[in-house]
């Protein structure tokens, strides 16, 4: 699908795929929260399977994909994230829904329990180790009450983008410095790395590659990257990751799309600054 009159001439075309956004393909792959990137390249987990922490964000509904159909409600937080699905669904990414109290609750549990757990993987270069753990961040994670985070689908794409935005107080503030200088220094010193895991008495062992976003010239995003995870020696799909991070104000906004190799394409690039500058207007247009 294409985007309405408004969008600007880099508007990147329709991600291109034959696979359909069916109910039973969602588990760890249509709805993978943001909180679930950094989860899907330490467990091992494929792109097809549900990663541990990652959490199911709802059904997702295509009326929701018409612009103010989430009805959110008018915190700015709630404004901002649905500004953003409002402008994925321009690109066909209709399939949308947020995720409730509980799921943002089970997401902060999911993180506090990684976080304990740093024994069950290996990382080739081992310095690279640290960094690859402490990426594990996202908005909702933050111990906030004002955070929004909404999971959108396309027909054309298997896997998922989402929006999460939250409220900073100091300490958010500072953790999200921590996150950008992390995403630095992976960038700088771990372009390439080779991950193991163990969990459940199954080991995988697979090739974390990580590089900065394509971003435009003016870009809203404060920081980006994107990493490709390709499976040694096992019959599993590769997958990919983008993730752009900025400030604005008061609150933190990070777009992700997470799925099939494609999701590393400048397309996607280009469709995740449009949510993001989306999202840092919205109460202002609200």
């Amino acid at each position: 699908m294409t985007a309405d009159a408004r969008t600007p001439a880099r508007t990147p075309g329709r991600p291109d795929g034959p696979h359909p956004h069916r109910r039973h393909r969602t588990r760890g792959r249509a709805l993978v929260a943001a909180a679930g990137v950094a989860v899907l390249a330490l467990t091992g987990c494929s792109a097809e399977e549900e990663p541990a922490g990652a959490q199911q964000a709802g059904t997702p509904s295509s009326a929701a994909g018409a612009p103010g159909g989430l009805e959110l409600g008018d915190r700015p937080d709630q404004v901002r994230a649905e500004a953003a699905a409002a402008r994925a669904a321009t690109f066909g990414f209709t399939r949308q829904a947020a995720a409730g109290a509980e799921e943002v609750e089970q997401a902060r549990q999911d993180a506090r329990s990684r976080a304990t757990d740093g024994g069950r993987i290996e990382v080739q270069p081992a310095a690279c180790k640290a960094p690859l753990a402490a990426l594990d961040f996202s908005p909702i994670l933050l111990e906030q009450e004002e955070v929004t985070r909404v999971d959108v689908g396309a027909e054309t794409f298997a896997g998922t983008g989402t929006v999460e935005v939250a409220a900073l107080d100091g300490e958010g503030r500072r953790r999200v410095e921590r996150h950008v200088q992390t995403v630095d220094a992976l960038l700088a010193d771990c372009g390439t790395m080779e991950v193991t895991s163990r969990e459940d008495g199954e080991t995988a062992t697979y090739t974390l590659r990580m590089r900065e976003a394509d971003l435009s010239e003016g870009t809203p995003a404060q920081s980006g990257y994107v990493y490709t995870r390709t499976p040694q020696g096992q019959d599993a799909p590769a997958s990919a990751a983008q993730i752009l991070t900025a400030v604005a104000g008061d609150h933190v906004v990070m777009v992700s799309f997470t799925g099939q190799p494609e999701a590393a394409e400048r397309q996607f690039t280009l469709m995740a600054e449009e949510m993001l500058a989306a999202a840092l207007k919205g109460p202002a247009e609200g």
